[in-house]
C-alpha cells in the first residue's frame, strides 16, 4: 500500500545521510593511496553510519530502493572492516616490540612480518570493492535522492511528533538489545556474547548519535558511556582474538620452519617472543575486563539506562500536535515520496545484519 511520506522524516534524514555520504567520499582517495591508515579508519566509519541509518530513513526517502543502497554498502564495509582491523593488529604488535629486549624480539618481528605481508594481500579486495562501489553508481543516486531534502534543512521542525517517535522506538529498540546482554557481564568466559555485545554497543552508539541533536544536551553522558562500552568491549574482544590466533601461529610457524630448514631448531629463538606477547595480551584482557565490569556497575547503580528512557519519555510526552499548515507552505517542504509495504506507525529499524 502507499504510504505518505513525512517531509521531517525525510529532511532530517537526508541531512543526516548526507554528512556520512560526504565524509565517506572525502576518504576513497586516501583508501586508494594506502598510505594513511586513519583514511581506512575514517572511510569505515562514514560508511557504517550511512548503513545504521538507511534501515531507519530508506524507506521515507527511497523506498524499496534503499535495500539496494544497503547491499551496495555491505561488500565495501566489510572490505575496509578488515583492512582495518589488520592495521589495528600492525600498529599494536609494532608499540609492543620496541621496548622488547633482543631475546625477545624476533618472535615479535617474525609476527609483524606475516601481519604486514596479509596487511598487503587484502588491499587488491578493498581496491576491488572499491571500484565495485563506485561504478554501481550508488554514490551518485543516493546524493541525486536526498539533495532535494536537503535543502531545506532550515525548515525542519525537531518536535515533529513523527520524527520523535521514530527516535524513540529506534533508540528504546537498541537500548533493549543491549542491555539483554546485562546476565553476561560477570562471565568473563563467554566470549562469543561478549562479542556481540560490542555489537549491540556500536548500533546503540550509531542510534544515539543519529538522534542526538533532537535533545536539548545532545545525549553527551550516554554517547561518552557508549563509546567507552564499545572501546572496552572492542579490547577484550582483540585480546581474544590473540589468543586464538597465537597459537595457530606459532604452530605454522614451526611447521613452517621444519619444512624450510628441516628441523625446528631455530623456531626457538622465536618462541619467547610470542609467548610473550600472547602473555601480555591475556594480562591486558583481565585488566580491561576488570574495568569494565566495574564501570558496568557503575551505571547500573547511577541508573544510567533508567535515566536516558526517562529523557526518551520526557522528549516525546511534551510535543503537541502542530496545527495543520496551510496548503502552499506544506508544499514548499514536503516531496513525498510512494513508499509501500510498510506499516507508518512501525518505526522501528530493521535488523542491520553486519557484524563487522
Amino acid at each position: 500500500m502507499k504510504i505518505k511520506a513525512n517531509p521531517n522524516l525525510q529532511i532530517y534524514g537526508a541531512v543526516t545521510m548526507m554528512t556520512h555520504l560526504t565524509a565517506l567520499v572525502q576518504e576513497m582517495e586516501g583508501v586508494r593511496l594506502a598510505k594513511d591508515i586513519e583514511a581506512v579508519h575514517r572511510m569505515r566509519v562514514a560508511s557504517r553510519r550511512l548503513r545504521a541509518t538507511l534501515p531507519l530513513f530508506g524507506q521515507q526517502l527511497a523506498g524499496k530502493r534503499h535495500l539496494v543502497w544497503i547491499k551496495a554498502m555491505r561488500g565495501i564495509t566489510r572490505a575496509l572492516g578488515a583492512a582495518r582491523d589488520s592495521d589495528v593488529q600492525i600498529e599494536h604488535v609494532s608499540k609492543f616490540l620496541e621496548p622488547l629486549l633482543p631475546s625477545n624480539r624476533s618472535g615479535v618481528r617474525r609476527l609483524l612480518l606475516r601481519l604486514r605481508q596479509q596487511r598487503l594481500a587484502l588491499q587488491p579486495q578493498v581496491m576491488k570493492e572499491l571500484n565495485k562501489f563506485e561504478k554501481s553508481g550508488v554514490i551518485a543516486e543516493i546524493a541525486q535522492k536526498l539533495a532535494p531534502f536537503d535543502i531545506y534543512r532550515d525548515r525542519l521542525e525537531v518536535n515533529d511528533t513523527g520524527l520523535l517517535k521514530l527516535a524513540d522506538q529506534a533508540i528504546r529498540a537498541r537500548l533493549g538489545e543491549f542491555l539483554g546482554f546485562d546476565a553476561i557481564v560477570d562471565q568473563p568466559e563467554r566470549v562469543e556474547e561478549l562479542h556481540a555485545m560490542r555489537i549491540s554497543a556500536k548500533r546503540l552508539r550509531y542510534t544515539l548519535e543519529t538522534f542526538a541533536p533532537l535533545f536539548e544536551d545532545g545525549l553527551k553522558n550516554y554517547l561518552k558511556a557508549m563509546r567507552s562500552a564499545q572501546d572496552m568491549l572492542g579490547a577484550i574482544h582483540d585480546c581474544d582474538v590473540w589468543a586464538v590466533y597465537i597459537p595457530q601461529f606459532m604452530d605454522e610457524e614451526r611447521l613452517r620452519t621444519a619444512e624450510y630448514f628441516g628441523s625446528v631448531r631455530t623456531f626457538k629463538r622465536l618462541a619467547p617472543g610470542l609467548s610473550l606477547y600472547k602473555d601480555a595480551r591475556r594480562s591486558e584482557r583481565d585488566t580491561v575486563y576488570a574495568a569494565f565490569r566495574e564501570t558496568w556497575a557503575g551505571w547500573k547503580s547511577e541508573g544510567l539506562w533508567e535515566n536516558l528512557t526517562a529523557i526518551l519519555e520526557a522528549r516525546l510526552t511534551p510535543v503537541v500536535e502542530p496545527p495543520p499548515q496551510p496548503a502552499e507552505n506544506a508544499a514548499k517542504i514536503s516531496a513525498p515520496v510512494e513508499v509501500t509495504e510498510r506499516d507508518e506507525t512501525n518505526l522501528t529499524p530493521a535488523v542491520d545484519s553486519d557484524t563487522g
